[in-house]
């Protein structure tokens, strides 16, 4: 599904995608394949206008042992997706009895792949991207990291250890049915929102303001974290 057309290329995305949904999974080569960790992720300045990620995992964690400084990896984060119905197609097909031989279900989804050589994290910056993890994903009134107490917030960080690498590649793909007819846009959010299961809602939103440009993707999204998403 991994068309040209599905592609975007601006070095923005990445913040915004990463941001709006930091839970990823991480890839290194184990002996016997990948070896795969999940972690919320931080987004910072790099050296690129790609940016950097910083991550921090247990030590306890399997993967760990093969995470040392220079070794490749792969960051997958992965937005909304959901199944595309063309029953759902009502101007290119308006009736009962129209002729939907040439069409096929599909799947909307929006992914973005990125790739760069780890570095180990100092211990201030450990603290500052839990920190940050903390202020971004806590509610305005919720818990903050200063309640914690200091020998347990001490002996917390020699059980972790900080991640950072630079963005030297990314893969995004954006597959939001900006292929489909314009005219069909309004079924297809009125099936996802009907159907209203899983990424459902989330998509139906996308399918609304994505007009295959990257600004209209980075408002989308941006849209996402801001807006309650009901039916």
């Amino acid at each position: 599904m991994h068309y040209a057309e599905f592609k975007h290329h601006d070095p923005a995305l990445i913040k915004v995608l990463v941001e709006a949904f930091p839970f990823s999974a991480i890839i290194v080569n184990g002996n016997s394949g990948p070896a795969v960790a999940l972690a919320p992720l931080s987004y910072r300045k790099g050296s690129s206008p790609s940016g950097a990620i910083e991550f921090h995992l247990a030590l306890a964690n399997d993967i760990t042992p093969l995470m040392e400084v220079d070794t490749p990896v792969t960051v997958l984060i992965q937005g909304p997706g959901a199944a595309i119905s063309p029953s759902w197609y009502d101007a290119s097909f308006p009736t009962s009895g129209s002729d939907r031989s040439r069409t096929a279900p599909t799947y909307n989804y929006l992914s973005l792949a990125l790739q760069g050589t780890l570095q180990h994290m100092s211990d201030e910056a450990l603290q500052l991207q839990i920190g940050d993890l903390v202020k971004a994903h806590e509610p305005s009134q919720g818990w903050r990291l200063s309640e914690l107490a200091p020998d347990l917030w001490s002996q917390w960080r020699e059980l972790i250890r900080g991640y950072r690498f630079e963005v030297s590649r990314f893969d995004l793909t954006a597959k939001i049915s900006q292929g489909d007819s314009s005219g069909d846009t309004a079924g297809v959010t009125a099936g996802l929102r009907d159907r209203a299961l899983l990424d459902d809602i989330a998509m139906a939103r996308l399918v609304e303001h994505y007009d295959g440009s990257a600004t209209s993707l980075i408002a989308a999204v941006n849209a996402l974290r801001t807006v309650k998403v009901t039916s």
